[in-house]
């Protein structure tokens, strides 16, 4: 669950520029795992302080990669931010399994 991941123990600074019309400001909970802005790779939902697609991540793991492997091919990603996305994934299957 999301609560075991959080708070970060780093979360990397980025100029405050980079910021200005981001989605996922600080203080909310998705901050420092993911940033989602227009005006950076169309929107297209990242991990915090890359480029990296959070969509990449799933393509990776279909294709039987390890998370080892997609950490070594993604610089900038961390482990930290990877399994928070894996566990918010999880947490929103198992609670729309739950609505059924």
């Amino acid at each position: 669950m999301l609560a075991t991941t959080l708070p970060f123990k780093h979360i990397q600074p980025v100029d405050p520029e980079h910021l200005v019309g981001d989605k996922i400001q600080p203080g909310t909970p998705l901050f420092g795992i993911v940033w989602i802005n227009p005006h950076r790779v169309s929107g297209t939902p990242c991990f915090y302080g890359t480029r990296v697609p959070i969509k990449n991540l799933f393509d990776s793991l279909a294709a039987g990669e390890t998370l080892e492997d997609f950490l070594d091919g993604f610089e900038g990603v961390t482990r930290e931010q990877a399994l928070a996305v894996l566990d918010l994934a999880s947490d929103d299957l198992v609670d729309d399994l739950g609505r059924l």
